[in-house]
């Protein structure tokens, strides 16, 4: 991947090994896949709820890693190999670059993840314990020591709203919409904290990032409240 082709190498192992021998494994044995892979299209509602929490989360997850990296941050030549991830030039990268990080993950690691493990170790351990143990297996699959807890966080949100909704097209937009969060903030050159660590609109930006975490995380349950999901 770093000496052939980034986005050949993420596509490779995204339609390969992350969805590719999954799926390859669920037909060989025969399991019911539309248990295992629940597509049933939620209602707009539902969906503009789950955009709106998973943005200040989004947010608030840069925060945390603005805090890991004053406390044990990554080494250079990791930020640069991130750097030259995202990097592009022209609108045809661009566009590019925004399926392969953004839309292509948020298809394949929520049909690996919160389908394949989460439905799976759930007829074994139950829901509590699926998500956990799917969203460590989320975070070290992303094989980034220094982030692993933010990384297993995103994970928990994700297993989260699979688990209460049910279809696994709410956690492929939360995942999508985060990627997609980072993404256009790097290429914009968006960095957190925004003015500085203590400074007010920094805290104003934290404080008010829980605060519609809370909101728009109880209201995507509402919505779900009045569906047969």
């Amino acid at each position: 991947m770093k000496t052939v082709s980034i986005p050949g190498g993420i596509i490779i192992n995204e339609l390969v090994f992350i969805v590719g021998l999954p799926l390859v494994a669920v037909l060989a044995l025969h399991y019911d896949a539309s248990k295992l892979f629940p597509l049933k299209a939620p209602r707009v509602l539902t969906l503009l709820a789950a955009f709106a929490v998973t943005v200040p989360i989004a947010m608030l997850i840069d925060y945390a890693a603005s805090a890991t990296e004053a406390i044990l941050p990554m080494p250079a030549s990791y930020h640069e190999l991130l750097d030259r991830i995202m990097a592009f030039s022209g609108g045809w990268e661009f566009a590019l670059k925004l399926f392969v990080l953004c839309i292509l993950p948020g298809f394949c690691e929520e049909f690996f993840f919160r389908g394949f493990c989460q439905t799976s170790l759930e007829s074994k351990w139950g829901v509590k314990k699926a998500m956990v143990i799917t969203a460590v297996l989320f975070a070290l699959l992303h094989a980034n020591p220094w982030y692993f807890h933010l990384y297993f966080l995103l994970g928990l949100f994700l297993s989260w709203v699979y688990a209460v909704s049910r279809t696994l097209w709410i956690p492929i937009v939360c995942h999508i919409i985060n990627n997609a969060w980072t993404f256009i903030n790097n290429s914009l050159g968006v960095d957190y904290p925004v003015k500085g660590a203590t400074s007010f609109a920094d805290i104003s930006l934290v404080i008010g990032g829980v605060f519609l975490t809370i909101l728009f995380g109880s209201l995507f349950k509402k919505s779900l409240r009045s569906l047969d999901l």
